[in-house]
């Protein structure tokens, strides 16, 4: 059972280092902070 959660924890890890590496692209993509703002709040409610 250790090893399943274990497993469970790294894939969270995982995919918050993920939505991470895409907050970031979308701030350096864009070209005012409004854009920004729109474009992280749609892949946040997502």
């Amino acid at each position: 059972m250790d090893d399943d959660m274990n497993l469970g924890e790294i894939l969270v890890e995982k995919a918050e280092e993920n939505q991470t590496r895409k907050i970031l692209e979308i701030l350096y993509e864009c070209k005012d902070i409004e854009e920004a703002r729109e474009k992280v709040k749609a892949l946040l409610t997502k």
